[in-house]
């Protein structure tokens, strides 16, 4: 402290109370406004030396319209300012100025209502948090309840479903082996249409079977060390039958060796073929698929790059939601159930992994999935 006196009394404990420990902001000042000395809780709150400093440096006049000396001349109760803080948060102060000897005392308090009513408030929001808090537990609880519902009935439903139109399929495709030359053209149609389309629904009961599976927390993985260059070779050369129906080229490039990956390699399997299924679908006769695998800073990255239509970049977050579908127009011929991209993107978190998707329209995607070489699931 300075050699000046914050106040005058005749009790040297009141006045070391004041200058120590009282909730009040006490400055002296001089006749010109300058800070001559101030309490401990008046440089607490703002957090730095003051004195030497002049009060308007210290409070907040928003009404632009406060003079020290005509207030102490009218002898005007009080005036509210706010004083910054050390948090940088301004706080309200009701200040009082009185003479003492040739400086002058300003005494700051807190608005004790004020305070009241805001931990009121507080106390209210607080209470009304908490009801909200429980309400939205049970929300949850009921929601996950009707989640859990859902993934049985469809599962059930998907497998119930399943044998009879996997038949459909399977007699449908015996009519066309043995009595395709003995029908008409209308009727072996007609047989074609019944055998895409229950091939597609089946394909699509998998599927629904796969997200049943997986929302449930069903998605078992049997981790193993793989060869992870000879699975994409064999995803490639089964995919390739079909490229080539397209006139459809896929090329795979890696350029170093690799360490075998902890994977579940059919899981694995099944994320490539969803990828470059797709990019076969979406790629014009002529067109190359180009494959690549590399190792970065103990991960394996792949990627399934296409020269297709591309996708639009508010399209991007669509992907991996089950049956959504973006504003990409399917080639003639060409269904798709909305979920491939959807378990492609589970099956990659469940290994710990990422994948994610670069495109521009009119140029090609490129489907990229990291994985990490020793996996961190538990086998």
């Amino acid at each position: 402290m300075n050699n000046h006196n914050l106040i005058n009394t005749n009790c040297p404990n009141l006045e070391n109370y004041l200058q120590n420990n009282a909730a009040l902001l006490l400055l002296l000042l001089a006749p010109d406004g300058r800070i001559i000395d101030a309490n401990k809780y008046a440089r607490d709150i703002v957090g730095q030396e003051i004195t030497g400093e002049n009060l308007s440096s210290v409070i907040v006049d928003f009404s632009n319209t406060f003079s020290l000396e005509q207030t102490l001349e009218k002898n005007e109760i009080s005036h509210l300012f706010n004083v910054t803080s050390y948090t940088g948060l301004p706080q309200t102060f009701y200040f009082r100025f009185i003479r003492q000897g040739e400086n002058i005392l300003a005494i700051g308090e807190l608005n004790h209502l004020e305070v009241e009513d805001l931990r009121k408030n507080l106390t209210s929001l607080n209470n009304e948090f908490s009801n909200l808090n429980r309400e939205l537990h049970k929300k949850n609880a009921e929601l996950v309840k009707l989640n859990d519902l859902k993934n049985h009935f469809l599962g059930m439903a998907a497998h119930d479903l399943r044998n009879p139109i996997g038949a459909i399929q399977n007699l449908s495709e015996f009519l066309l082996e043995e009595t395709g030359d003995k029908l008409n053209s209308e009727h072996t149609k007609f047989i074609n249409v019944i055998h895409s389309s229950s091939k597609y629904m089946l394909n699509l009961l998998d599927q629904l079977l796969d997200i049943a599976r997986i929302e449930a927390g069903k998605l078992d993985l049997d981790i193993r060390p793989t060869d992870i260059i000879e699975l994409i070779k064999s995803c490639v050369y089964l995919n390739k039958v079909l490229a080539e129906k397209k006139k459809v080229e896929i090329q795979f490039h890696h350029y170093e060796r690799f360490p075998d990956i902890e994977l579940d390699a059919m899981k694995i399997e099944q994320v490539m073929h969803n990828l470059l299924s797709n990019a076969i679908k979406f790629s014009d006769p002529g067109s190359t698929i180009f494959v690549s695998a590399f190792l970065s800073n103990e991960h394996i990255t792949v990627s399934v790059k296409d020269e297709g239509p591309g996708i639009p970049k508010e399209d991007i977050e669509k992907l991996y939601k089950p049956f959504s579908k973006t504003s990409v127009k399917l080639p003639d011929g060409e269904k798709s159930t909305g979920l491939g991209l959807a378990i492609v993107h589970k099956i990659i978190l469940g290994h710990l992994g990422k994948i994610w998707v670069e495109s521009k329209v009119g140029e090609g995607s490129s489907f990229y999935f990291s994985l990490p070489v020793k996996s961190p699931v538990k086998k």
